[in-house]
């Protein structure tokens, strides 16, 4: 796995890969991204205790709020959840699927998002499971899963 410097520079080494990958184009705006405890996290996403890791809301526009307990600069698995909040980034930069029903463009937009963050963790013998257009977890703690 790749090693970076900085975290900014992380965030463009995935821009490149997004934009290397798929159609998407360089955002207009740089994101920013904000670690934040899950608790609170949950609160903003779900308006109580659930299992959210990652949020990129409407507001903030180009903002995306990670759970403290993740570690992107040295985890794949966390990296590709930074990965597909940076699809969601550039969904919005883009206005891809706008003209879709709100629900419609948002389960296109999370299956295209699942799709690529896929594809970028099986380049390093990973995937994730995804379940009702969510990824979801097995409840393993094999040393050598397959699954993030």
């Amino acid at each position: 796995m790749e090693r970076f410097e900085t975290f900014n520079e992380l965030i463009l080494a995935l821009l490149l890969w997004i934009t290397t990958h798929t159609d998407y184009k360089e955002p207009k705006i740089f994101p920013k991204i904000q670690f934040i405890e899950q608790k609170v996290l949950a609160e903003m996403a779900c308006g109580r205790e659930c299992e959210i890791l990652a949020l990129t809301p409407n507001n903030p526009k180009y903002t995306i709020f990670l759970a403290d307990t993740l570690s992107p600069m040295d985890d794949i698995c966390h990296r590709g959840i930074l990965l597909h909040e940076l699809i969601h980034i550039l969904q919005e930069d883009q206005e891809i699927f706008v003209n879709y029903e709100d629900r419609t463009k948002k389960h296109l937009r999370e299956m295209d998002a699942l799709v690529n963050h896929n594809v970028f963790l099986s380049q390093f013998g990973k995937k994730i499971l995804y379940s009702n257009g969510f990824a979801a977890k097995f409840k393993s703690e094999a040393k050598q899963n397959l699954y993030c």
